[in-house]
């Protein structure tokens, strides 16, 4: 278990906060290690004090506009311990049916509430009675949709042994005192008979059942027929172009964030930029970009492509080539050159303040320092140069100055000497020279940035605390 769900138990029970885990409690072990979403019920009348310990707890709203309901939410928190991420999915009305649609409202949550026993967690979760009931109409309500049908079929082991589970411990007498309550017009031998066609019925079996149990659950549908399909529909094809083109996520409802991974060479910024892409993206909506090779603008294409040429043409001794910049460079075609990378890196990096107003994520391998000759930078500097070449300096600072100001910046360091190393040893085609190495370590130590928050990172230690390190501040900003 988590230390983060830990916590999260004791802190809701010694609150006295009335809710539960209300599904899927077979897995609830796993679910409280991270390996899936937890589904709490909360009591309308503690939201608010709910709300405001999970925050200080370090839980954080998201949420996608295009996959929303009213009356659930989503907040994910940050594990310390493991580095992980645990996903709370808050109901605060009991909505199922289709995932899709969650068409229908079972309006009795305070009945819920009122008939918890405790899991070996600690968790209070409903009696078995009444999940098994909600639990073979959840399932039932998925086989009355094409679409739904399929990805619950897919799980359909999981779903036996949920039965399995279920059954184990699920007074009969109690199940036909719930449906009673509730389900009236639904005997205790046809539910039985769902569970039967659960495990044993055909695909047409199934899908039958499930229309037939859909109409007789309609005094809890809150959607009408033609609301219901108009969702559906539209919810198959956002969810289509959505996998295929915009791949969003959730984005925290507090604001989008720019990251800025930057530092001396062989610190290992491409692993810990891969690495958060891969933590956060996983939930939220992230994008990653390299700051120090933008792609060329619409203006800048052909330039870049006769650039390509020339510097291919060059001798390796010219400062037309090099990336190790003397000052004061006289070349016409060099400065022309740091002009167009200029503007792509302002089209790139603006591109990424609009990500992140829209509330996305954007991970910055690379960025601008405030020192002129290094490394992402401005490499021309207005009081070497006069005339036409002046203008050209002036312009290429402007661009960099207009470049937004990250939320939060790691500038990641480690001793020439155990860069060098590094270098020999890891594996990459046309990787850099010692000499190479030794000199733009030089350069580019002790440079100056320009963020909201900056943390310098030493990454001469265990990859495992420098991660956990960095997750955690990122967290914080969120």
């Amino acid at each position: 278990m988590y230390k983060l769900s830990k916590d999260l138990i004791d802190e809701l029970n010694k609150k006295g906060i009335k809710y539960c885990h209300w599904k899927s409690n077979l897995l609830l072990n796993d679910a409280l290690d991270g390996y899936d979403d937890l589904d709490l019920l909360v009591s309308r009348d503690d939201i608010y004090i709910f709300e405001i310990l999970i925050n200080k707890l370090g839980f954080k709203e998201a949420s996608n506009k295009n996959i929303s309901f009213n009356g659930i939410k989503h907040f994910y928190g940050y594990d310390n311990d493991s580095g992980e991420i645990l996903h709370l999915h808050i109901y605060y009305q009991v909505k199922t049916g289709a995932s899709w649609t969650k068409s229908i409202h079972f309006d009795f949550e305070e009945y819920i509430l009122d008939n918890l026993t405790t899991h070996n967690s600690g968790m209070p979760i409903p009696k078995k009675y009444i999940e098994l009931v909600i639990f073979i109409f959840r399932i039932m309500l998925k086989y009355s949709k094409v679409n739904e049908f399929i990805l619950v079929n897919r799980e359909h082991k999981r779903t036996l042994n949920e039965i399995i589970y279920l059954q184990n411990g699920a007074n009969r007498d109690k199940v036909k005192e719930f449906l009673n309550i509730y389900f009236n017009n639904i005997k205790q031998e046809e539910f039985y008979s769902y569970i039967d066609i659960i495990q044993n019925g055909t695909k047409l079996e199934k899908y039958f059942a499930g229309k037939r149990l859909s109409k007789r659950l309609k005094e809890y549908k809150y959607l009408s027929f033609w609301e219901e399909n108009y969702i559906n529909i539209s919810q198959f094809f956002y969810r289509a172009f959505n996998k295929l083109i915009f791949k969003q996520k959730k984005r925290v409802c507090s604001s989008g964030t720019i990251v800025v991974i930057a530092g001396l060479d062989a610190t290992g910024k491409t692993t810990v930029t891969t690495d958060l892409k891969k933590w956060l993206g996983k939930n939220f909506t992230t994008t990653l970009v390299h700051f120090g090779k933008p792609k060329s603008t619409l203006i800048t294409y052909p330039f870049n492509f006769l650039i390509k040429i020339l510097r291919k043409e060059a001798s390796s001794g010219s400062e037309f080539k090099s990336s190790i910049q003397k000052r004061g460079a006289k070349s016409f075609a060099y400065m022309v050159r740091q002009v167009i990378l200029a503007y792509d890196r302002y089209r790139l990096a603006k591109k990424c303040w609009r990500l992140s107003s829209k509330g996305d994520i954007v991970l910055l391998d690379r960025y601008k320092s405030e020192d002129f000759g290094v490394m992402d930078s401005r490499r021309l500097n207005p009081i070497d140069y006069s005339g036409l070449k002046l203008k050209l300096a002036e312009l290429e600072n402007s661009l960099y100055s207009k470049m937004p100001k990250p939320d939060i910046l790691f500038y990641l360091t480690v001793p020439v000497e155990v860069a060098v190393q590094r270098n020999h040893d890891r594996i990459k085609e046309g990787k850099e020279s010692e000499a190479f190495i030794r000199v733009r370590h030089r350069q580019n130590k002790n440079l100056k940035y320009s963020a909201n928050h900056t943390h310098i990172i030493d990454t001469d230690q265990p990859y495992e605390s420098e991660i956990r390190d960095i997750k955690s501040k990122i967290w914080d900003m969120l």
